[in-house]
Order: C-alpha cells, then structure tokens, then sequence
C-alpha cells in the first residue's frame, strides 16, 4: 500500500506544533509517562456536547466534572515491516529508512482518551489514517495497556524523493476539544485542514516533555516452578539477554491536568 506524501523537513522524535523547533528531549519524560498511567477509567462518549447555556427561569445545570489527567503522554515505535506487510520490528528512531523499506507506527497512551491520527499528502492536505475517514463507528478509544498500530493492516512504503513522512497525532480525554476535527475525518476535504490547524494553535503547548529512549530492558523470565528443581550436573544458566527499547515519549510537563495532546511524528528516508 502506497502513500505518495510530500518532502519535509528531516527530524524523527516528536515536537510541539507551537514551537518554530523542536524541544530538547528531557530525561524526565520516561518517567513522567510512567508516573501518570492509570486504569482504564471512564471519559465522555463522542457524541457528548456542551450544555446549552442555562436561561433565567431554567434550573443551572452543574458544569461536568473535568477530564483532564496529570503527565498525559504518548509512547510511539516505529516498525520495520516486512515484505508481507504485517508484523515489524521495533527499530531505532533515529534510523534513517531506504527507498522501498515499510514502516508502521505503534502508538500507546497512559491513560484513556480517543486517539486521531492523519498523515500529510503530498498536496499538503491531511488525510485521516485512525480512524478511518467514513468509519463514523470504529472505535478509536485507547486504553493503557493497548498498542494501536497505524496503518492498521499495512504500512508506509518509502517511495523518492527522500525526506520524511508527517503524522499529526491527537489524544483527547475529552472529545468535545477536538468536535471539529473528529467531524471532518468523516469527510476529509478542506475543513479537514483547517480542523488540523485549530487544534494545533489551541493544544500546541510549549508544556511538553519529550524523550528518545534507546536503552535495555530486561526480556521477561519464565515463570518459576515450585515443584521441580534443576538436577545438581545441570549447567549453569545465563542471564536472558536484555532487548533494546527503542521509544519516544512525549508527555505533558504542566502542573495543571491536560485533556489534550499533540505531536508530529515524521518518519524520515534518505
């Protein structure tokens, strides 16, 4: 599957869209991500709207309680899919891809809220990728604990010139932030340009932390048995080999509870 997009400027890890350049990534940003997960928790439905406002002989309606949740973050991978299309391994962020590598993103979040994700065209329009324009019912609540592959089922083929690939990813604990945006992926068009440069001057935050991890996890050990014991000439085991994380985190630093965040993620190729 082919996505002919337009050249821009080469940068992998993530960045505020308020900002002229990029943020210097911040040790903390890991941590923070971590710190603020929680449970799976309840948010607002989609077709949630603003109460109308209260008229003088009408009963004040109580405003609703915030959504807003302290050191929301993202955790994004890039994967390196094969010729299938499916599957991937995690690689570097900072690599540099060749012309007909497939790339996909994986995206996860530290608490509830409904991910957007759109990829810009080489006219400079955005066109939706989750959820898909159309799809008025997929579901595109995420969870902590839940990966969302974008493409779903397939992957970014790196086509010339060389450049980089822009996403514009959102995750909203409150759906009535970005009405207009989830309206126009129904019918992408020009108000979906214009939806994507609301919500980047509203939610473009200079309160962001960011982070490119590539450093070494443990790998997970195989569960101990109680009721059997290693025989004494058995040689003696090797540590497991330590996997490499290759992630960018991308977190909010505000001291205030946030109900919305966004960032760029571009995919870049020689």
């Amino acid at each position: 599957m082919r996505y002919p997009w337009c050249v821009a400027t080469i940068l992998l890890a993530s960045f505020c869209l308020a900002q002229d350049q990029p943020p210097k990534p911040e040790s903390g940003a890991r941590e923070l991500f971590y710190s603020g997960t929680a449970p799976k928790d309840t948010l607002p439905p989609p077709s949630a709207k603003p109460a109308a406002a209260p008229t003088t002989s009408a009963k004040a309606v109580p405003p609703a309680p915030s959504t807003g949740a302290m050191n929301l973050g993202l955790r994004y991978t890039l994967l390196l899919v094969g010729k299938s299309g499916v599957g991937g391994q995690v690689t570097d962020p900072e690599r540099n891809f060749r012309k007909g590598d497939c790339v996909a993103v994986n995206l996860e979040s530290n608490r509830s809220g409904y991910l957007y994700v759109l990829a810009r065209e080489s006219s400079g329009d955005w066109s939706p990728l989750f959820p898909e324009a159309g799809a008025q019912q997929e579901n595109n609540r995420i969870d902590p604990g839940q990966v969302v592959r974008v493409p779903k089922h397939s992957c970014f083929e790196i086509e010339d010139p060389p450049g980089a690939e822009t996403l514009f990813v959102v995750l909203s604990r409150n759906p009535r932030d970005i009405d207009d945006l989830a309206e126009s992926i129904k019918n992408p068009g020009e108000k979906t340009n214009l939806a994507v440069n609301h919500v980047a001057q509203q939610f473009g935050t200079r309160e962001l932390s960011y982070r490119a991890v590539v450093n070494s996890e443990p790998a997970a050990a195989p569960p101990a048995s109680a009721a059997t014991t290693p025989p004494a000439t058995a040689a003696p085991k090797t540590a497991p080999k330590k996997a490499p994380e290759h992630a960018v985190y991308v977190v909010s630093g505000s001291d205030k509870p946030a109900s919305t965040l966004v960032t760029k993620v571009e995919i870049r190729h020689q």
